[in-house]
């Protein structure tokens, strides 16, 4: 099945959750991302649609972010293997979001193994998009080299778009662990730009 399946599906009257948990117009956003993953799981393209159209703006940052380049591939991988992989979904308070970047973060993982692999290390592949500026390098870097959970914090709050309690959900933490560990986070990173700038 081909991603592209899924762009034009049509919304059935509803309006599509956002990833701070609250939703359009709806009283409760995650109820209503819940209804839309059952009915996905349960075969519903146009759900599957819906849910493609609100993640793919934080999917595709994620990817961009990762890879260095926008990379339409590697997002409708992530969106391919969420629709193939589906059914192992259990909703158990942890946002479909946080399900969804686990995915692109092992899409992207094997791209750069491929690349590694396949290409010279100082070139990327030409996509016909302005190449990652040097900031945005450096940036990615620093993160990098940030403790896994602090990483994943800074990774989910700005990247993927995720509220506190969401990233809480995802860690199996806390919100006031999750305010910690992005503050840590974030003062590491502005000691190692300062070093570096």
């Amino acid at each position: 099945m081909e991603v592209s399946a899924f762009r034009g599906s049509t919304p059935a009257n509803i309006s599509a959750p956002s990833l701070d948990g609250k939703g359009g117009d709806e009283p409760d956003g995650r109820e209503h991302e819940r209804a839309l993953v059952r009915r996905a799981q349960d075969g519903d393209r146009d759900a599957f649609g819906d849910l493609y159209r609100t993640h793919l703006p934080a999917i595709s940052r994620l990817v961009r972010f990762r890879l260095g380049t926008e990379d339409e591939d590697a997002v409708s991988e992530v969106f391919l293997r969420a629709w193939r992989g589906l059914g192992s979904y259990r909703d158990t308070g942890v946002p479909f979001a946080a399900w969804l970047y686990g995915i692109a973060r092992h899409v992207a993982i094997d791209l750069l193994r491929k690349r590694g692999r396949d290409e010279p290390r100082d070139e990327l592949p030409e996509r016909g998009v302005e190449p990652v500026t040097a900031e945005v390098l450096t940036l990615r870097g620093a993160i990098d080299h940030l403790p896994t959970e602090q990483r994943q914090v800074i990774e989910l709050k700005y990247l993927v778009g995720m509220t506190n309690e969401e990233v809480a959900a995802a860690m199996g933490t806390t919100p006031g662990a999750v305010n910690a560990k992005q503050w840590r986070a974030l003062k590491a990173l502005a000691d190692v730009l300062e070093e570096r700038a």
